[in-house]
């Protein structure tokens, strides 16, 4: 048996025991509720966040992630990849691009939108079995297709993780969180569609900004690659 026919009967099998799991036992009473909200509740009960990123203004974040109620549902996300509260999750999200693109295409040329997800390094996408922010740019990409557009595409393995490091949430300071990230993402051209890298925008997806190290750590790899900054934006569910 190869190491990709391991990995993938390891993940079904986690994946079915939450199934059951889910199925057996009853979810917490928050987490239904949290459920129940829908994208609606959900956009009316958690407050925005702050702006954080006054240099650039190029990465934005929805919802305030000191929050009770927002710090739940990212948990949900982040660990057990709950599927209705990315679909919610997501088409907040969604609605909030669009209006960001809005401006950004008559004032920055800022076509030809490319979904990135922020990558998991390998191990932690075997311990999890999936990658959070891969499903949200997946879910992204459904609900734009089902309203019949087509304002981007994805490439879930153009920015690639080359080192495991350490959680960021395990790092006590934003030095440190900003060494720990150094040189840690790679840009994948081969997987880029034909044509001039500067013929290309690209959107890069996280789930929760904390100190902003992992998503401009992400930008400077996309620089780097020659991705001018005016073609590179960051959005992501909470900070």
């Amino acid at each position: 048996m190869n190491n990709r026919t391991t990995i993938y009967i390891t993940n079904f099998l986690r994946n079915l025991v939450l199934i059951i799991t889910d199925f057996l036992l009853p979810k917490e009473k928050k987490i239904r509720q949290l459920e129940g909200l829908g994208s609606n509740g959900l956009f009316e009960m958690i407050p925005r966040a702050d702006n954080f990123d006054f240099e650039t203004n190029k990465i934005k974040a929805i919802f305030n992630y000191k929050t009770t109620l927002c710090r739940q549902a990212i948990w949900e996300i982040k660990y057990r990849a709950n599927r209705k509260l990315i679909q919610d999750f997501s088409l907040i999200l969604y609605e909030y691009i669009i209006e960001e693109l809005a401006d950004l295409e008559t004032f920055n040329n800022f076509r030809n939108i490319i979904l990135v997800p922020i990558p998991s390094s390998k191990n932690r996408q075997r311990e999890k079995g999936f990658n959070q922010c891969v499903l949200i740019a997946r879910e992204l990409i459904r609900i734009d297709r089902q309203r019949k557009e087509k304002n981007f595409y994805l490439l879930e393995n153009f920015l690639l993780k080359k080192v495991d490091t350490p959680h960021q949430t395990k790092v006590s300071n934003r030095k440190k969180r900003l060494e720990n990230l150094k040189n840690t993402f790679s840009v994948n051209l081969e997987v880029l569609p034909k044509g001039e890298i500067s013929n290309y925008s690209f959107i890069i997806i996280d789930d929760v900004i904390t100190t902003g190290a992992t998503m401009r750590e992400s930008f400077c790899t996309l620089q780097t690659a020659g991705i001018s900054l005016n073609k590179i934006r960051g959005f992501a569910l909470a900070h």
